[in-house]
This record gives structure tokens, sequence and C-alpha cells, in this order.
């Protein structure tokens, strides 16, 4: 796959995966960044997705973000980083 190549696809799928990603995260700066990471990562696999692949690769990719960061958000909210809760006193933590 050549620039011209990606390029075409980008601009024929892209709204397709991010609609899709958004549908799963109602935030559209992170449906975005989902987005380009599926297709940064078509990009570094381009000799091994052949054409009809193109559009599964970009769905499977962007859905794996998707949990990811879901997954994250989720360690976050049950077990939040020391650094957020450090100097703040918890009510019957003592």
């Amino acid at each position: 796959m050549d620039k011209n190549t990606f390029d075409t696809i980008y601009e024929r799928y892209w709204l397709s995966i991010y609609t899709s990603t958004f549908k799963r995260l109602s935030n559209p700066q992170k449906a975005s960044q989902i987005t380009q990471e599926a297709f940064f990562q078509l990009w570094l696999k381009k000799e091994e997705v052949k054409g009809d692949d193109v559009i599964i690769f970009l769905l499977k990719a962007a859905k794996k973000e998707v949990f990811k960061l879901m997954e994250k958000e989720c360690i976050y909210i049950i077990n939040p980083p020391r650094m957020i809760l450090g100097e703040i006193l918890l009510p019957g933590a003592n």
C-alpha cells in the first residue's frame, strides 16, 4: 500500500470508523483519537493488510482501542492513582 492508496482509504473510511467509535464512547475527542490510532495501526501494517480486509482491520483496531480505553478508565475509577488521592482525607479511611 502506497501513500496515495492510504490517503484514499483514509478519506473513504474515516467517517465510518469515527461514527462506530463515537457510538461506543459518546465523546468526540476520544472517538477522534481512537480513529486516528486505528489508521496509524493500518499504516504500520500496510504490507500485511490486503484490499477487502482494510475496513475489517480498521473496525477491529478501533474496537480494540475502545476496550483498552474503557478498561483503563474503569481501573482508574476502582483504583485511582495515588497522586490524585494522596492529599485528600477520606472519611472513615483512618
